[in-house]
């Protein structure tokens, strides 16, 4: 019986210990963005000037042990985890115009995520993406340029994981320099680049569109694309 007693105290142990260090990433992300994100955009330089918040966070990003998360705290922890290392490569490298001035910025370059050495577009591609089947995973990661939708002061925990996707899909597809009707339909190139996220024809990409947004679009309009900006998303 003691035996078994100290068995269930350990895995009880190991248990809070994967919630504290998922829930201290957590609120940990929450205060780094609070302090250096303003209207969706970043202050770098302030990040270069006192790197020290980064860099825990990138250390605990790199060493949790997901193992025993459940998916809306993995969820949340991926997308956290991608802002961060997205801003932590554009410090390694500030200062720059873009992201993409950074060569293998998104598709060569490796960074440490719980104990797994992968690139930021297998992050999106290879565990998010393929994982949940959410469209909306798309309006909450940051790729460090303007042409993204603005990153969120607020972070992701398994408490507001939906409602936040819920809240930021819709403020991306009611934006309009996001989602541009003035004229003609014009939509952002993310649409394009990830079409089987949102709908094999125009019509359904519309219908997704028309879920989230107050005043609809004709279901018949033809989508056209903008260029993305590519510039750094700093104020």
């Amino acid at each position: 019986m003691i035996k078994l007693s100290s068995l269930v105290f350990s895995l009880l142990l190991v248990a809070n210990t994967l919630w504290a260090n998922t829930g201290e990433i957590a609120s940990k992300a929450d205060h780094f963005f609070k302090t250096h994100v303003s209207n969706g955009l970043v202050n770098y330089k302030a990040i270069v000037d006192q790197p020290q918040n980064l860099n825990a966070l990138v250390e605990m990003i790199a060493t949790v042990d997901l193992s025993n998360a459940n998916a809306d705290e993995q969820l949340a922890f991926y997308l956290n985890a991608y802002n961060i290392l997205v801003i932590k490569s554009v410090i390694d490298h500030y200062p720059l115009a873009s992201p993409l001035d950074v060569e293998g910025f998104f598709k060569v370059n490796k960074h440490t995520i719980a104990n797994q050495d992968i690139t930021l577009d297998e992050i999106e591609s290879s565990i998010i993406r393929p994982t949940y089947q959410d469209a909306r995973i798309h309006f909450a990661l940051v790729c460090g340029a303007k042409g993204c939708p603005p990153l969120t002061k607020v972070a992701f925990t398994s408490d507001n994981v939906n409602a936040r996707l819920e809240e930021l899909t819709r403020t991306a597809l009611n934006d309009d320099s996001f989602i541009r009707t003035e004229a003609k339909l014009q939509i952002s190139e993310i649409f394009k680049w990830y079409r089987s996220d949102f709908g094999n024809t125009d019509a359904e990409v519309i219908h997704f569109l028309n879920k989230y947004r107050n005043t609809a679009i004709d279901k018949n309009a033809e989508i056209a694309y903008y260029s993305y900006d590519w510039q750094l998303n700093m104020p």
